[in-house]
């Protein structure tokens, strides 16, 4: 990846979905956004819509800061997540409950779950989940999928996972 490298990705909040391309460089979109030294995240040439109105463009800018702490979850390509796992990796479907979604994919994480050797509380700010779909609860006919979801770990209500 050079300098320059821009990734395109789609921004959600509780009420807003933001499309738009963030410079990566030589760093992944994930790194970026679990990047804890910046609270904001840079975004070009932005589209947005709201979440009553999926698929009506509301708005254009050239540029916007996103504050990480209001978004709720990222879809991504693939190729912009880190791969390597801190666990023995084992494959899960998972479910998890945020205001205003649910989004379920496929979770890699331990071998064996308890509060002694695994708590959502010890993962990235921004989880991922792979083949996934986010589901507006209000409106069960706006899914939107895609390769990869980071979800932000600090806006989750649940997080359900069965083998």
């Amino acid at each position: 990846m050079g300098a320059n490298a821009m990734t395109k990705a789609e921004f959600f909040t509780t009420t807003h979905r933001l499309t738009g391309e963030v410079q990566t460089g030589a760093n992944l979109l994930g790194d970026l956004l679990n990047d804890k030294s910046q609270s904001y995240q840079l975004v070009f040439n932005v589209y947005l819509s709201r979440l009553s109105e999926p698929g009506e463009i509301g708005a254009y800018a050239p540029v916007a800061y996103l504050a990480k702490k209001n978004i709720s979850f990222v879809i991504v390509p693939r190729r912009e997540v880190r791969s390597v796992s801190r666990y023995t990796v084992q494959h899960y479907k998972a479910l998890v409950t945020l205001p205003g979604f649910e989004i379920t994919g496929r979770f890699s994480g331990p071998p064996r779950f308890d509060l002694r050797t695994f708590s959502p509380a010890t993962l990235d700010t921004f989880v991922m989940l792979g083949e996934a779909s986010a589901q507006v609860v209000s409106l069960p006919e706006a899914v939107f999928r895609g390769e990869a979801i980071l979800i932000n770990r600090i806006r989750m209500e649940s997080f359900c996972l069965c083998e």
